[in-house]
């Protein structure tokens, strides 16, 4: 059976860990922010903290906070704040956005992401923030930037990996798969020798973060949430997370070790081929053909030679992977959404593509939810 591709790699912006560069905003993640990081038209400019050195001075009402970052007069202007060119033009397609309108009039802008790209991405930054510059926050999964920034987090988090009772990962796996996965990790330089006490879920994310490095023609530090967050945070716009990293590391950690098996098994049986399907749904994805990308990460194309190489319980240990990184996901994504339009601020909830699609997804579950939810052209 094909792996859902999109489902994977899900994951990837937490196993690369690129870098964005910026510290972390303080106490912005668990609430929204109380009015626009950038004054609207209508409001009055006098918002500064003090005066700009090289602005003529005006008059606040109220001072606000210090830390807080001194709006500008005008709303922040995309030719600033976003590239200004990018090596590849994207034509007329674009990805799919969506505009959503509850009962109230209250807005929210979905975005799909996708972890990997290439400088095509950068225009479509520059596309989006036209939308996203004008909204109050950026939601996505987790922010990165922060969690990064947050060492003691990020421990906590790994040590649910480490193996405890004095075994080694080559205990767990047959000799070959074993030397396979060490020959991999070696060759995309991630130190393998390092990791022989984590378990065989840490093995598999690593699995699979190699054969992006050793094997992929794409770049996670391109990837779109990479790029948005740290557009948010060059803007001073608040980044709201949508779950959390620590959220993501234990649901990973959950499975069954046969499962990683398979997983990684399919991870190595799959180099030859792994960079022409990770293109393939890339250009999909900057197509903004909705029904040819929901079909691809979805497995709508898988056929029955590919579920033939599993047993029935290896399939429906792989179908339940998929419906607890997919489906039971996008119930919780659904909740914060309603959650962030009830508040009457207008979010730019920008999450893994996957989780748009088809009945399960978050287009169709906020229309169920009693939302209009458009496609938008930018």
């Amino acid at each position: 059976m094909k792996r859902l591709i999109a489902a994977l790699l899900a994951f990837l912006l937490l196993l690369s860990l690129s870098a964005c560069g910026n510290k972390p905003q303080s106490d912005l993640a668990d609430e929204l922010p109380a009015a626009h990081h950038a004054s609207e038209a209508t409001e009055a400019p006098a918002s500064t903290d003090e005066p700009a050195p090289t602005e003529e001075p005006a008059p606040t009402e109220e001072p606000t906070p210090s830390e807080e970052p001194a709006p500008t007069e005008e709303p922040v202007s995309t030719e600033e704040s976003a590239p200004t060119e990018a090596p590849v033009e994207l034509g007329d397609q674009v990805p799919m956005m969506w505009k959503v309108t509850d009962a109230e009039g209250h807005e929210l802008y979905l975005f799909g992401t996708i972890h990997v790209g290439d400088g095509r991405n950068k225009e479509v930054l520059f596309r989006v923030s036209q939308v996203l510059d004008y909204c109050d926050a950026l939601a996505v999964e987790f922010d990165i930037v922060a969690y990064q920034n947050d060492m003691t987090a990020m421990m906590n988090d790994m040590m649910q990996y480490v193996l405890t009772d004095g075994s080694v990962i080559s205990d767990y796996m047959p000799e070959e798969l074993y030397q396979r996965s060490y020959d991999l990790l070696q060759q995309a330089g991630l130190f393998p020798s390092l990791f022989k006490s984590y378990n065989l879920a840490m093995w598999y994310q690593m699995v699979d973060s190699a054969a992006i490095l050793v094997c992929g023609s794409l770049d996670a530090d391109l990837g779109m949430d990479n790029l948005l967050i740290q557009h948010a945070y060059d803007c001073a716009i608040p980044v709201l997370d949508v779950e959390s990293g620590t959220f993501q590391m234990s649901l990973l950690n959950s499975f069954d070790n046969e499962l990683y098996l398979i997983l990684i098994e399919e991870s190595l049986d799959s180099l030859e081929s792994y960079d022409e399907q990770l293109v393939e749904m890339y250009e999909l994805w900057l197509s903004g053909e909705q029904d040819s990308f929901w079909a691809m990460i979805t497995g709508e194309e898988d056929s029955e030679e590919d579920a033939a190489a599993y047993t029935e319980e290896q399939i429906e240990m792989i179908l339940d992977f998929n419906r607890k990184l997919l489906d039971e996901r996008n119930l919780g994504m659904r909740d914060k959404a309603l959650e962030y339009l009830a508040s009457g601020k207008t979010v730019f909830f920008a999450v893994g593509a996957a989780h748009m699609a088809n009945e399960a997804g978050l287009v169709q579950l906020l229309t169920d939810a009693g939302c209009t939810v458009e496609r938008v052209d930018y």
